[in-house]
């Protein structure tokens, strides 16, 4: 058989299972602003198969066009808005979708590249638009120290496990930091313990676990402490002043210093008194 004789029969093959409803179908639920990370399984005999991520067409003809596909294993794949990665070892292909808006909402398919008929799994994407929750957040935080993140979530998350994430490179979800209680506005505590800014997401998993949800992009700016910057500046006569822990701290080891200089001055004194020549008698 020629290779355009395959290549038309495994077009009908796939837009027949295509037709099929409900095979292997679940639903994504996203929010404008944000991003989500799609799990889609396959069999460990696929695992050297390429795999794709691939939007349904609009028109008649019901064609899938690849958003993003590779053959490349155990590392993110990037393709403008969408990230791959195929984990071989645990069957599994995750697909990140960032900047999302309401015309993505659509249906999606995750799929295994064979040579006479691929494998499909539906992905019905809905993105909304919430008003509970901030898009990006900014904060500043001193090298070494902590920051609270305050995450917001829509109600209707309420039992979903939430999360606090840093971004590695390709993947927005490399660093899980912390996981708590199951409310709507969770606190997290994060230390900072390197001298890098970095971006971080508040996130949360569906109890099924097909898929993660970003809801927040938190921008957290590392900033290094200066020592003139421990000083206290001069105060109007106007105004009283009143000093901080860091103005007191730098005040005692200030007069420390001083008093400490005068009891070697005098130590020195008595030295030299001590052992100052007597007096050549005439």
């Amino acid at each position: 058989m020629t290779t355009e004789y395959m290549r038309r029969m495994k077009m009908m093959l796939t837009f027949t299972l295509l037709m099929i409803p409900g095979a292997l179908s679940f639903s994504v639920t996203g929010y404008t602003g944000g991003a989500v990370t799609i799990t889609c399984h396959y069999e460990s005999g696929y695992s050297t198969n390429a795999k794709y991520f691939c939007r349904l067409s609009a028109d008649l003809t019901q064609k899938c066009s690849d958003l993003i596909k590779t053959d490349i294993k155990n590392k993110w794949f990037k393709s403008g808005r969408f990230f791959l990665y195929d984990d071989t070892t645990a069957s599994v292909f995750n697909v990140t979708i960032t900047d999302l808006n309401e015309d993505d909402s659509d249906t999606y398919y995750c799929a295994v590249d064979r040579s006479l008929w691929d494998i499909h799994t539906e992905v019905k994407l809905n993105v909304r638009e919430d008003d509970c929750c901030e898009k990006i957040i900014s904060l500043s935080v001193p090298s070494g120290g902590s920051v609270n993140v305050s995450c917001k979530y829509p109600q209707s998350h309420r039992t979903d496990v939430k999360f606090l994430c840093r971004s590695s490179g390709a993947d927005i979800c490399a660093h899980v930091r912390q996981t708590r209680d199951r409310d709507h506005d969770v606190i997290f505590i994060t230390n900072v313990t390197d001298h890098r800014s970095a971006e971080y997401w508040c996130a949360l998993q569906t109890e099924d676990h097909r898929y993660k949800i970003f809801i927040t992009r938190v921008h957290i700016t590392v900033t290094e402490i200066l020592v003139g910057q421990i000083s206290s500046s001069p105060s109007s006569s106007s105004s009283p002043s009143f000093p901080t822990l860091e103005t007191s701290m730098f005040t005692e080891i200030r007069q420390t210093n001083i008093a400490l200089t005068s009891a070697s001055k005098a130590t020195a004194q008595r030295r030299y008194f001590c052992h100052a020549p007597s007096p050549v008698p005439h």
